[in-house]
Protein backbone atom coordinates (compact mmCIF):
# COMPACT_ATOMS: atom_id res chain seq x y z
CA UNK A 1 0.00 0.00 0.00
CA UNK A 2 1.45 3.04 -1.24
CA UNK A 3 2.16 6.02 1.81
CA UNK A 4 0.65 8.77 1.06
CA UNK A 5 1.66 10.06 4.52
CA UNK A 6 5.44 10.80 3.14
CA UNK A 7 6.76 14.07 3.97
CA UNK A 8 7.49 16.55 1.01
CA UNK A 9 10.53 18.84 0.77
CA UNK A 10 9.38 22.68 1.03
CA UNK A 11 10.88 25.10 -1.20
CA UNK A 12 13.65 26.10 1.64
CA UNK A 13 14.62 22.79 2.03
CA UNK A 14 15.29 22.18 -2.06
CA UNK A 15 18.57 22.75 -2.64
CA UNK A 16 18.69 24.84 -6.72
CA UNK A 17 19.80 22.07 -8.46
CA UNK A 18 16.54 19.81 -6.73
CA UNK A 19 14.58 22.96 -8.06
CA UNK A 20 15.93 22.98 -11.56
CA UNK A 21 15.09 19.03 -11.54
CA UNK A 22 11.37 19.54 -10.05
CA UNK A 23 11.03 21.83 -12.98
CA UNK A 24 11.84 19.81 -15.62
CA UNK A 25 14.23 22.48 -16.57
CA UNK A 26 16.53 20.29 -18.25
CA UNK A 27 14.01 18.43 -20.12
CA UNK A 28 12.62 21.67 -21.52
CA UNK A 29 16.16 22.74 -22.54
CA UNK A 30 16.63 19.38 -24.77
CA UNK A 31 13.41 19.38 -26.06
CA UNK A 32 13.64 23.15 -26.98
CA UNK A 33 16.89 22.40 -28.69
CA UNK A 34 15.17 21.13 -31.40
CA UNK A 35 14.13 24.79 -32.71
CA UNK A 36 17.86 24.70 -33.83
CA UNK A 37 17.09 22.40 -36.60
CA UNK A 38 15.96 25.48 -38.84
CA UNK A 39 18.89 26.90 -38.38
CA UNK A 40 21.02 24.19 -39.30
CA UNK A 41 18.32 23.31 -42.48
CA UNK A 42 19.11 27.26 -43.54
CA UNK A 43 22.71 26.41 -43.73
CA UNK A 44 23.42 27.93 -40.10
CA UNK A 45 22.68 31.09 -41.41
CA UNK A 46 20.40 34.02 -40.34
CA UNK A 47 21.08 33.16 -36.73
CA UNK A 48 20.28 36.82 -34.67
CA UNK A 49 18.47 38.35 -32.03
CA UNK A 50 14.71 37.57 -33.18
CA UNK A 51 15.69 34.10 -33.48
CA UNK A 52 16.91 33.89 -29.69
CA UNK A 53 13.77 35.12 -28.74
CA UNK A 54 11.77 32.37 -30.62
CA UNK A 55 14.27 30.26 -28.92
CA UNK A 56 13.37 31.58 -25.29
CA UNK A 57 10.01 32.03 -26.05
CA UNK A 58 9.85 28.05 -27.03
CA UNK A 59 12.12 27.40 -23.75
CA UNK A 60 9.64 28.88 -21.47
CA UNK A 61 6.37 27.03 -23.15
CA UNK A 62 8.34 23.67 -22.86
CA UNK A 63 8.64 25.02 -18.86
CA UNK A 64 5.21 25.66 -19.06
CA UNK A 65 3.91 21.84 -20.55
CA UNK A 66 5.53 20.46 -17.73
CA UNK A 67 4.50 22.57 -15.03
CA UNK A 68 0.70 22.28 -16.10
CA UNK A 69 0.89 18.82 -16.16
CA UNK A 70 1.94 18.80 -12.34
CA UNK A 71 -0.54 21.06 -11.80
CA UNK A 72 -3.67 19.08 -12.67
CA UNK A 73 -1.79 15.88 -11.73
CA UNK A 74 -1.16 17.20 -7.83
CA UNK A 75 -4.38 15.59 -6.21
CA UNK A 76 -3.15 11.98 -8.05
CA UNK A 77 0.77 12.40 -7.33
CA UNK A 78 0.09 12.54 -3.50
CA UNK A 79 -0.90 8.76 -3.57
CA UNK A 80 2.79 8.49 -4.78
CA UNK A 81 5.64 9.34 -2.84
CA UNK A 82 8.26 10.13 -5.18
CA UNK A 83 5.92 12.00 -7.42
CA UNK A 84 4.77 13.87 -4.63
CA UNK A 85 8.31 14.79 -3.60
CA UNK A 86 8.89 16.43 -7.25
CA UNK A 87 5.52 17.75 -7.79
CA UNK A 88 5.70 21.30 -6.11
CA UNK A 89 1.83 21.65 -6.14
CA UNK A 90 1.63 18.92 -3.70
CA UNK A 91 3.16 20.79 -1.08
CA UNK A 92 0.91 23.46 0.83
CA UNK A 93 4.69 25.64 1.06
CA UNK A 94 5.15 25.17 -2.76
CA UNK A 95 2.42 26.02 -4.15
CA UNK A 96 3.05 30.10 -4.63
CA UNK A 97 6.31 28.84 -5.96
CA UNK A 98 4.45 26.38 -8.53
CA UNK A 99 1.94 29.26 -9.46
CA UNK A 100 4.38 31.58 -9.71
CA UNK A 101 6.55 29.68 -12.18
CA UNK A 102 3.13 28.40 -13.99
CA UNK A 103 1.73 32.15 -14.66
CA UNK A 104 5.45 33.30 -15.51
CA UNK A 105 6.49 30.34 -17.73
CA UNK A 106 2.91 30.73 -19.83
CA UNK A 107 3.72 34.76 -20.08
CA UNK A 108 7.37 34.62 -20.70
CA UNK A 109 6.34 32.35 -23.95
CA UNK A 110 4.35 34.56 -25.30
CA UNK A 111 6.08 37.85 -24.64
CA UNK A 112 9.54 36.68 -26.01
CA UNK A 113 7.18 34.52 -29.20
CA UNK A 114 6.19 38.09 -30.31
CA UNK A 115 9.42 39.49 -30.37
CA UNK A 116 10.50 37.12 -32.91
CA UNK A 117 8.26 39.11 -34.99
CA UNK A 118 7.68 35.86 -37.10
CA UNK A 119 3.72 35.78 -36.79
CA UNK A 120 3.79 31.95 -38.20
CA UNK A 121 6.22 31.12 -35.60
CA UNK A 122 4.70 33.25 -33.13
CA UNK A 123 1.01 31.38 -33.84
CA UNK A 124 3.51 27.53 -33.54
CA UNK A 125 3.83 28.65 -30.33
CA UNK A 126 0.00 29.86 -28.89
CA UNK A 127 -0.79 26.36 -30.53
CA UNK A 128 1.63 24.97 -28.26
CA UNK A 129 0.20 26.07 -25.09
CA UNK A 130 -3.40 25.33 -26.44
CA UNK A 131 -1.99 22.08 -26.89
CA UNK A 132 -0.45 21.91 -22.96
CA UNK A 133 -3.82 22.87 -21.79
CA UNK A 134 -5.43 20.06 -23.55
CA UNK A 135 -2.89 17.59 -22.34
CA UNK A 136 -3.27 18.04 -19.08
CA UNK A 137 -6.53 19.41 -17.96
CA UNK A 138 -9.81 17.94 -18.03
CA UNK A 139 -12.38 17.59 -19.53
CA UNK A 140 -9.75 16.88 -22.53
CA UNK A 141 -7.04 15.89 -20.95
CA UNK A 142 -5.04 13.76 -23.99
CA UNK A 143 -2.77 12.02 -21.36
CA UNK A 144 -5.55 9.84 -20.38
CA UNK A 145 -6.43 8.76 -23.84
CA UNK A 146 -5.18 5.73 -25.03
CA UNK A 147 -3.38 6.10 -28.23
CA UNK A 148 -3.86 10.33 -28.10
CA UNK A 149 -1.36 10.34 -25.57
CA UNK A 150 1.51 9.28 -28.09
CA UNK A 151 -0.09 11.40 -30.78
CA UNK A 152 0.78 13.97 -28.50
CA UNK A 153 4.05 13.84 -28.74
CA UNK A 154 4.20 14.31 -32.16
CA UNK A 155 2.53 17.27 -32.04
CA UNK A 156 4.61 18.16 -29.28
CA UNK A 157 7.86 17.77 -31.42
CA UNK A 158 6.81 18.74 -34.06
CA UNK A 159 5.54 22.45 -32.62
CA UNK A 160 9.25 23.06 -31.64
CA UNK A 161 10.37 21.78 -35.12
CA UNK A 162 8.39 23.32 -37.06
CA UNK A 163 8.58 26.40 -35.05
CA UNK A 164 12.36 27.28 -36.22
CA UNK A 165 11.63 25.59 -39.96
CA UNK A 166 8.78 28.38 -39.98
CA UNK A 167 11.11 31.20 -38.69
CA UNK A 168 13.59 30.41 -41.53
CA UNK A 169 11.44 29.02 -44.75
CA UNK A 170 7.94 30.37 -44.07
CA UNK A 171 4.78 28.09 -43.99
CA UNK A 172 5.95 26.33 -47.52
CA UNK A 173 7.70 22.74 -47.12
CA UNK A 174 10.49 23.45 -49.00
CA UNK A 175 13.46 20.88 -47.99
CA UNK A 176 14.09 17.71 -49.86
CA UNK A 177 16.47 16.23 -48.13
CA UNK A 178 17.52 12.21 -46.95
CA UNK A 179 18.99 14.16 -44.15
CA UNK A 180 16.32 16.53 -43.05
CA UNK A 181 13.97 13.77 -43.02
CA UNK A 182 16.21 10.70 -41.35
CA UNK A 183 16.71 13.69 -38.52
CA UNK A 184 12.79 13.85 -38.34
CA UNK A 185 12.42 9.67 -37.96
CA UNK A 186 15.46 9.22 -35.36
CA UNK A 187 13.57 12.78 -33.10
CA UNK A 188 10.12 11.36 -32.94
CA UNK A 189 11.46 7.32 -32.42
CA UNK A 190 13.19 8.50 -29.34
CA UNK A 191 10.66 10.79 -28.59
CA UNK A 192 7.60 8.26 -28.27
CA UNK A 193 10.13 5.70 -26.53
CA UNK A 194 10.84 8.14 -23.86
CA UNK A 195 6.51 8.90 -23.38
CA UNK A 196 6.59 5.10 -23.46
CA UNK A 197 9.13 4.91 -20.42
CA UNK A 198 7.41 7.18 -18.41
CA UNK A 199 4.24 5.50 -18.30
CA UNK A 200 6.27 1.89 -18.02
CA UNK A 201 8.17 3.16 -15.36
CA UNK A 202 4.52 4.56 -13.39
CA UNK A 203 2.52 1.57 -14.29
CA UNK A 204 1.78 0.48 -10.80
CA UNK A 205 0.45 4.19 -9.26
CA UNK A 206 -1.23 5.35 -13.19
CA UNK A 207 -3.18 2.04 -12.29
CA UNK A 208 -4.48 3.11 -9.35
CA UNK A 209 -5.92 6.16 -10.00
CA UNK A 210 -7.79 4.53 -13.56
CA UNK A 211 -5.03 6.65 -15.95
CA UNK A 212 -6.56 5.52 -19.44
CA UNK A 213 -3.25 6.09 -21.18
CA UNK A 214 -1.71 3.82 -24.05
CA UNK A 215 0.28 1.59 -22.01
CA UNK A 216 -2.73 0.83 -19.28
CA UNK A 217 -4.55 -0.29 -22.72
CA UNK A 218 -1.71 -2.39 -23.96
CA UNK A 219 -0.88 -3.59 -20.97
CA UNK A 220 2.85 -3.45 -19.13
CA UNK A 221 4.24 -6.63 -20.90
CA UNK A 222 3.25 -6.07 -24.16
CA UNK A 223 4.28 -2.15 -24.05
CA UNK A 224 7.67 -3.16 -22.63
CA UNK A 225 8.01 -5.67 -26.23
CA UNK A 226 6.94 -2.79 -28.20
CA UNK A 227 9.91 -0.61 -26.25
CA UNK A 228 12.95 -2.77 -26.94
CA UNK A 229 11.54 -2.95 -30.48
CA UNK A 230 11.78 1.04 -30.85
CA UNK A 231 15.19 0.78 -29.13
CA UNK A 232 16.83 -2.00 -31.55
CA UNK A 233 15.01 0.13 -34.70
CA UNK A 234 16.31 3.40 -33.59
CA UNK A 235 19.75 2.48 -32.47
CA UNK A 236 19.74 0.09 -36.19
CA UNK A 237 18.37 3.07 -37.99
CA UNK A 238 20.49 5.45 -36.57
CA UNK A 239 23.57 3.76 -37.18
CA UNK A 240 22.30 2.75 -40.42
CA UNK A 241 21.91 6.56 -41.28
CA UNK A 242 25.02 7.76 -39.94
CA UNK A 243 27.12 4.90 -42.68
CA UNK A 244 24.98 6.09 -45.48
CA UNK A 245 26.42 10.16 -44.46
CA UNK A 246 30.04 9.06 -43.28
CA UNK A 247 29.31 10.37 -39.41
CA UNK A 248 31.78 8.06 -38.49
CA UNK A 249 32.04 10.44 -35.08
CA UNK A 250 28.48 9.93 -34.90
CA UNK A 251 28.74 5.95 -35.57
CA UNK A 252 31.39 5.68 -32.39
CA UNK A 253 29.17 7.73 -30.11
CA UNK A 254 25.96 5.28 -31.11
CA UNK A 255 27.88 1.88 -30.24
CA UNK A 256 29.28 3.95 -27.01
CA UNK A 257 25.63 4.51 -25.99
CA UNK A 258 24.92 0.89 -26.64
CA UNK A 259 27.83 -0.13 -24.15
CA UNK A 260 26.57 1.94 -21.85
CA UNK A 261 23.93 -1.32 -21.06
CA UNK A 262 26.42 -3.18 -19.82
CA UNK A 263 28.01 -0.39 -17.48
CA UNK A 264 24.62 0.42 -15.94
CA UNK A 265 23.29 -1.07 -13.04
CA UNK A 266 20.80 -3.48 -14.07
CA UNK A 267 17.43 -1.77 -12.72
CA UNK A 268 18.44 1.65 -14.52
CA UNK A 269 19.17 0.18 -18.11
CA UNK A 270 16.29 2.00 -19.27
CA UNK A 271 18.03 5.86 -18.25
CA UNK A 272 20.83 4.93 -21.10
CA UNK A 273 18.86 5.59 -24.03
CA UNK A 274 18.48 9.61 -22.62
CA UNK A 275 22.43 9.47 -23.73
CA UNK A 276 21.07 9.80 -26.97
CA UNK A 277 20.25 13.25 -26.97
CA UNK A 278 24.36 13.85 -26.97
CA UNK A 279 24.93 12.11 -30.10
CA UNK A 280 21.87 13.30 -31.43
CA UNK A 281 23.59 16.96 -31.32
CA UNK A 282 26.95 15.67 -32.55
CA UNK A 283 25.13 13.86 -35.28
CA UNK A 284 24.03 17.51 -36.57
CA UNK A 285 27.68 19.13 -35.87
CA UNK A 286 29.45 16.36 -37.68
CA UNK A 287 27.06 16.60 -41.01
CA UNK A 288 27.44 20.66 -40.91
CA UNK A 289 30.84 21.29 -39.87
CA UNK A 290 32.11 22.47 -43.43
CA UNK A 291 29.80 25.03 -43.10
CA UNK A 292 31.11 26.43 -39.53
CA UNK A 293 32.30 29.59 -38.96
CA UNK A 294 34.51 30.21 -35.59
CA UNK A 295 31.89 31.79 -33.89
CA UNK A 296 29.45 29.37 -34.90
CA UNK A 297 32.04 26.66 -33.65
CA UNK A 298 32.32 28.73 -30.43
CA UNK A 299 28.29 28.42 -30.01
CA UNK A 300 27.58 24.67 -30.54
CA UNK A 301 30.54 23.46 -28.53
CA UNK A 302 29.25 25.50 -25.76
CA UNK A 303 26.00 23.71 -26.32
CA UNK A 304 27.58 20.65 -26.24
CA UNK A 305 29.06 21.03 -22.79
CA UNK A 306 25.33 22.02 -21.42
CA UNK A 307 24.10 19.10 -22.46
CA UNK A 308 27.48 17.00 -21.07
CA UNK A 309 26.76 18.96 -18.11
CA UNK A 310 23.23 17.50 -17.94
CA UNK A 311 24.38 14.33 -18.15
CA UNK A 312 26.08 14.49 -15.46
CA UNK A 313 23.76 15.54 -13.22
CA UNK A 314 21.48 12.99 -14.75
CA UNK A 315 23.97 10.41 -13.86
CA UNK A 316 24.04 11.76 -10.37
CA UNK A 317 20.82 11.78 -9.73
CA UNK A 318 20.02 8.16 -10.80
CA UNK A 319 23.21 6.57 -9.40
CA UNK A 320 23.50 4.98 -12.71
CA UNK A 321 26.70 3.35 -12.92
CA UNK A 322 26.23 2.23 -9.40
CA UNK A 323 27.32 -1.52 -10.62
CA UNK A 324 30.42 -0.45 -11.24
CA UNK A 325 31.15 1.31 -7.83
CA UNK A 326 29.74 -1.85 -6.31
CA UNK A 327 32.03 -4.22 -8.12
CA UNK A 328 34.97 -2.02 -7.45
CA UNK A 329 34.63 -2.04 -3.78
CA UNK A 330 34.06 -5.29 -3.82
Amino acid sequence: MTNVSEPVTSPRERTTIQLMIDLRLSYAVIATGLILLGFFWNGLEGFGLKYISLIIGMFFANVFIFIINDFYDAADDTNDPEKQARNLFCSPDSIILGKIALYSSLGFSLIFGALSLSFPAFMLIVGFLILALFYSAPPIKLRDRAYWDWIFVFLWKGCVIAAGYVYFFGLSLSIRDGFFYGTIVIIMVFSLISQMENQIRDFSVDETNYTGHSVQKLGQKSAIIIKKLLIVFLFGFSFIFCYWLNQYITMILILLNISLYYFASPEKYDYVIDFANLWFIILFLEYFIDQFSYRQQILFSAWILVMIGFAAIHIKRTKLFNKIATQYRT
